[in-house]
């Protein structure tokens, strides 16, 4: 971004004009809404990839709880097929990254 002072480095009175004076302000203020625009966004990516990792773990905890279930219970519980979980895991990252454009 340029700074405000290299742009009338050539003619610095031009900054005491009213209107360029306003001017700086109102580009001032757009800068720093930007800024804030951007520390949002980096927070909801933050929060969108926590909630995604605290899912993985939850299925994974509910995995390793129905497979000491399997173990313990043959006859109650289907063998879990554990090529399927993969697939529904890279699914799931995969729908998640196109849905909130978080760039993996």
């Amino acid at each position: 971004m340029i700074n405000i002072k290299q742009l009338f480095r050539r003619n610095p009175g031009l900054l005491d004009n009213p209107e360029v004076k306003e001017l700086v302000t109102y580009i001032q203020e757009l800068e720093g809404e930007i800024f804030e625009k951007k520390i949002e966004d980096n927070y909801d990516k933050e929060h969108i990839l926590k909630s995604m990792l605290s899912d993985i773990l939850t299925s994974c905890r509910e995995h390793e709880e129905n497979k000491l279930l399997q173990d313990r219970y043959p006859e109650l519980y289907e063998k879990v097929d554990a090529d399927s979980l993969v697939r529904n895991l890279m699914d799931y990252i995969i729908s998640m990254n196109a849905k909130n454009d978080l760039r993996l």
